[in-house]
């Protein structure tokens, strides 16, 4: 969440109504457009298959390659330590193009600050995951229409929580006609605009008038939610927020998790500033998660699509097991949770020499 506080200012002077405006068209579904990228993929030592993100890619590299008794360099100087190990010019492009198709069904139309994801539900509509800040709405409406939909099908848009850089557009799409899904601990936040949406990381936000409604779906743990051709089961996940939700789908044989910003790639995980988020509540919803279900048919991930950063596009398990061990970690010697993991020891012993 940390990067996308840089573009929240903007946010605030976006406007929805020609967002609306542009989205209802009253138009017949569309067929998809043929000729849409696939998003390319690249391997990682482990062996699952990804979509990076060169944010990631260049951190991940790095680790691998600067001595551990060096520290690590601040935000401000990674440029230097970057260029000095030929890491500067990464093969990961400034921005995913956009929009861009993930698997059958699910495209990705927006990456910055937050990802977001459109899936097409047939006939009924298409559902969008965390719209993120209203300042994106346009381009996300814009990249629905490349797409081949009409921006007026998104019928359903579920938060996995209530951060303002998930949630904060979710009363511009209600006004173009889409019915709001939110973790119902949750739904006092994006109602109102408390201080859970995020507005204690960024004080600018407090400022003007943020855009509230009244959720038209209050999600509660296990509930399956029937949306066009598509079901979804919402997985309560509180620590990260008290209503993280995680949602999975499958598409053909695989088990998908839109995992928000409580489980995200290799040891990134959710920030958890101690007035905000609870650690001892996010430890058990990764247990949940990476043991989710009944012996012996727990669910095996395949697929992770988190909220910011890379995409798994397979055993995506290893990720959720990950986040479990950090935070079970983190909780037994009383240590903050790291939403970055590059600049822990843990993490710089495990990564360093790795090809």
């Amino acid at each position: 969440m940390r990067r996308s506080l840089v573009l929240a200012i903007s946010a605030m002077a976006a406007l929805t109504t020609g967002a609306a405006a542009n989205g209802d068209q009253g138009a017949p579904p569309s067929a998809v457009a043929k000729d849409i990228p696939t998003l390319t993929t690249q391997t990682t030592e482990e062996g699952q298959t990804v979509i990076y993100d060169r944010y990631t890619w260049q951190r991940r590299e790095l680790a691998k390659r600067l001595p551990i008794a060096e520290p690590w360099p601040s935000e401000f100087a990674i440029g230097d330590a970057l260029k000095r190990y030929k890491l500067d010019t990464p093969p990961i492009p400034a921005l995913l193009p956009l929009p861009a198709r993930i698997m059958t069904d699910v495209y990705l139309v927006n990456s910055e600050p937050n990802l977001v994801y459109l899936i097409d539900a047939g006939a009924d509509g298409l559902v969008l995951v965390d719209p993120g800040l209203t300042m994106n709405v346009l381009a996300i409406v814009k990249n629905i229409e490349m797409l081949g939909f009409s921006a007026s099908r998104v019928k359903w848009v579920i938060n996995t929580h209530a951060h303002f850089d998930h949630s904060m557009a979710d009363a511009a799409f209600q006004k173009m006609g889409a019915k709001i899904l939110v973790g119902r601990d949750d739904v006092p936040a994006v109602e109102k605009g408390t201080l859970y949406t995020g507005k204690w990381a960024f004080p600018a936000l407090t400022k003007g008038e943020y855009p509230t409604l009244k959720v038209d779906w209050p999600v509660d743990d296990g509930e399956e939610l029937k949306l066009g051709n598509k079901t979804f089961v919402a997985i309560k996940v509180p620590g990260h927020t008290p209503g993280s939700t995680c949602y999975w789908l499958k598409i053909g044989d695989k088990n998908v998790l839109f995992g928000g910003d409580t489980i995200l790639f290799d040891y990134r995980l959710g920030a958890n500033p101690p007035t905000f988020s609870d650690a001892s509540a996010y430890l058990a919803s990764l247990r949940k998660l990476a043991f989710y279900g009944f012996w012996p048919t727990t669910v095996r991930w395949d697929v992770l699509l988190p909220g910011h950063g890379t995409m798994v596009l397979d055993r995506a398990y290893m990720d959720v097991l990950k986040g479990y061990q950090q935070v079970e970690l983190n909780v037994a010697d009383n240590t903050q949770v790291q939403a970055l993991p590059f600049a822990t020891d843990n993490y710089r012993r495990l990564m360093f020499g790795r090809p």
